[in-house]
């Protein structure tokens, strides 16, 4: 077991934020996905977390708080904001709001927008870790940018080693795939990244019309997650496949019956929730392999089966 891995426990928290207040990096567990956390007002700490997960600068970080007043000090709210925290907070949402300048997160960590990504975590250790510190928390996913996102904290340093002064095991993110990242900074409101509250519930919920990118907004790169390629193996997949091939890898779903090897099902119940919460460590596994590829069975095209398909089709991009 490496070093710098340590189960979760008050210890653990105490140590983060040392590391943290230091310009080190921890990586901890989200209920999305693991993620690098570093000092947002600490420019050492945010080049040495670019430069580990070779991220480009122009990308910016999401910001994490614990509390309404923390992001009172580095964004601006209005009615729409504040409705919309009050419903999805803690939680699998971020918002791209104005930016207010506040020492505890400088332009580097933003890629010198005047917006900021930000959200609240729903995970107790990552809150914890946040208000030990005392200050907000930039964290992007534990993984080289482009690469599967980590689920577990193994999957932490099988990226890293022990590159990271600590990884702290708190067991498998609960969801398996990342927030939603909605934009307020403008009059009209856009999705910016799938994830894992649903478009169409966000409409539902909120009474208000969320759209799509069109080709002017995909120029405005003001939120992670929108360079195409991501969430890539190493192995080359090939989508909507029911019959593999015989040097494939294959990653299933439902109640198929195969006797190929080697085999990983994401759900064999056809639960969508459950694919999503095994997507990524099951692509990861498959990927050790060498396998000539790696072929995915049809998901269902609806729910969070279209954010599985969004990741899967970016993982495919060339």
């Amino acid at each position: 077991m490496s070093e710098n891995l340590i189960k979760e426990s008050t210890y653990a928290i105490d140590k983060a934020a040392q590391i943290l207040r230091q310009g080190g990096l921890v990586s901890v567990k989200a209920e999305t996905v693991y993620g690098l956390a570093c000092d947002p007002s600490n420019s050492e700490a945010i080049l040495k977390l670019y430069s580990l997960k070779n991220r480009p600068s122009s990308n910016p970080l999401i910001i994490h708080v614990n509390s309404l007043d923390m992001l009172k000090d580095v964004a601006e709210v209005n009615t729409l904001s504040l409705n919309i925290i009050n419903f999805f907070w803690p939680g699998p949402l971020t918002l791209i709001l104005p930016r207010k300048k506040n020492k505890n997160v400088l332009d580097f960590a933003v890629a010198g927008l005047n917006t900021i990504a930000v959200r609240m975590p729903a995970s107790e250790i990552f809150l914890k870790i946040i208000t030990k510190l005392g200050k907000p928390i930039a964290a992007p996913s534990a993984n080289q940018s482009g690469y599967i996102s980590s689920t577990k904290a193994s999957h932490v340093i099988e990226s890293f080693g022990e590159d990271i002064e600590l990884v702290i095991d708190s067991g498998q993110s609960e969801y398996g795939l990342e927030s939603t990242i909605i934009d307020l900074s403008s009059e009209k409101i856009f999705i910016r990244r799938l994830g894992v509250i649903d478009l169409e519930f966000l409409e539902k919920k909120l009474k208000i019309k969320i759209y799509k990118h069109n080709e002017e907004e995909e120029n405005k790169l003001n939120s992670p997650g929108q360079s195409f390629k991501h969430y890539s193996p190493n192995t080359p997949i090939k989508l909507n496949t029911k019959i593999p091939e015989e040097c494939d890898a294959f990653l299933g779903f439902g109640s198929i019956k195969l006797k190929h090897k080697p085999f990983l099902n994401l759900s064999e119940s056809g639960d969508l929730k459950e694919a999503a919460f095994n997507l990524f460590n099951f692509l990861r596994k498959l990927d050790k392999l060498q396998k000539k590829q790696i072929s995915i069975y049809p998901i269902p095209k609806k729910g969070i089966g279209k954010v599985i398909n969004e990741r899967l089709n970016r993982a495919n991009s060339k």
